[in-house]
């Protein structure tokens, strides 16, 4: 009998601990935090060459995302917003995946899926052309 009440409480203080823990949002590491941005904060955006698409975020980070396959009217698009594909935190980092949604001329959005492949640095950013600069 003491030892089935010592599972019983001891079963709910385990599943305490492990809500404590972090989680993937949470990571501590600083390779991590530097090559994340918000995803609902993002300042402008170019289409590069098909089927990279270059966002700056705020602070001035830019990142490179990739479509998989081709992105109806992301030449001409006013405007896009970036939606994760997995769970509601809106922290984007490099390798995740995101749902890209184009708003171009007067039509419905057009939605594609992308990938973050990397944050680029200053020189990069540089060397991009100037109609890919963001």
């Amino acid at each position: 009998m003491i030892r089935t009440f010592a599972a019983v409480v001891s079963i709910p203080a385990l599943l305490l601990a492990a809500s404590c823990a972090p989680g993937p949002d949470t990571a501590m590491n600083a390779q991590s935090s530097d090559t994340c941005f918000t995803s609902d904060r993002v300042i402008n955006f170019r289409a590069g060459a098909t089927p990279s698409v270059y966002v700056k975020a705020i602070g001035g980070d830019v990142f490179e995302l990739q479509t998989f396959g081709p992105c109806r009217d992301i030449d001409a698009a006013y405007s896009i917003g970036l939606a994760p594909l997995a769970g509601e935190s809106y922290r984007t980092c490099v390798g995740d995946g995101i749902d890209l949604q184009v708003a171009a001329g007067g039509v419905a959005a057009n939605r594609c899926r992308a990938r973050v492949v990397k944050k680029l640095s200053e020189e990069e950013v540089a060397a991009l052309p100037s109609r890919y600069r963001p």
